[in-house]
C-alpha cells in the first residue's frame, strides 16, 4: 500500500505530523528501475509534517531508510542509508500558470522553482515521498573503500589471447564483426 493520500480540510490549522511505514512491496516496485531494494526487512519509515499557508501547504520531513544495490565495481551488494530532509511548498494546480505549448520558451523565477502543485485539495505524500526516494539513491552505487571481494573473473580466451573478460561484457563477444 502507497503512503498516504491527506485531504486538505484534514490538515489542522496547527499543522499535521505524520509518522510512517513505508511498506516493502511499495518501496520494491518504486525501487525496481534502479536497481536498488530496502535492505532486508526492517522497517523503513519517513517522517512527514503538513503546515498550512493559506492555501499553500509547506511539507517537510525526512527518510529512514536502508538501502541495498550491486556494487558498480564488484557487484557485491551494497547498503547505503538514506536519511534526507526535504521541504516542499505545493499550491493549488489552479494558481499555476498554464502549461507551456511545445517549442515554447518559459522562463520561470527562483520562487516557482522551490513550489509545485496539489489538485483537488488533495496531497498524494506517495507522490512526494517517491521524487524523495529516487533523488536520494545512488546512481553508482560503491561500496566505501576497498570492495569486500574483487570481482571474479573467468579465465577466458579473446581472440588468441588470454586475458579476462567481465561477465558484464561477455554478451559483446556474440557481435559478429566483419572485416573488409
Amino acid at each position: 500500500m502507497a503512503p498516504p493520500i491527506v485531504q486538505l480540510d484534514a490538515i489542522p490549522l496547527e499543522g499535521l505530523s505524520l509518522d510512517l511505514t513505508l511498506e516493502h512491496g511499495w518501496l520494491r516496485d518504486l525501487l525496481e528501475p534502479t536497481g536498488a531494494a530496502p535492505a532486508g526487512d526492517r522497517a523503513q519509515t519517513a517522517s512527514v509534517r503538513l503546515d498550512l499557508q493559506g492555501r499553500e501547504v509547506l511539507v517537510s520531513g525526512s527518510l529512514h531508510l536502508t538501502l541495498q544495490a550491486p556494487c558498480v565495481a564488484c557487484l557485491e551488494p551494497v547498503q547505503f542509508p538514506v536519511g534526507q530532509s526535504f521541504q516542499l511548498l505545493l499550491e493549488p494546480a489552479a494558481v499555476k500558470n498554464t502549461p507551456a505549448r511545445p517549442g515554447e520558451e518559459v522562463e520561470l523565477t527562483a520562487d516557482e522553482l522551490d513550489t509545485d502543485t496539489y489538485t483537488d485539495d488533495k496531497i498524494d505524500l506517495g507522490h512526494w515521498l517517491r521524487e524523495q526516494v529516487l533523488l536520494e539513491t545512488p546512481v553508482h552505487p560503491r561500496h566505501a573503500g576497498e570492495c569486500p571481494a574483487p570481482l571474479n573473473v573467468p579465465e577466458t580466451s579473446v581472440a588468441g589471447r588470454g586475458s579476462a573478460v567481465d561477465p558484464r561484457l561477455a554478451v559483446l563477444k556474440t557481435i559478429n564483426l566483419k572485416k573488409e
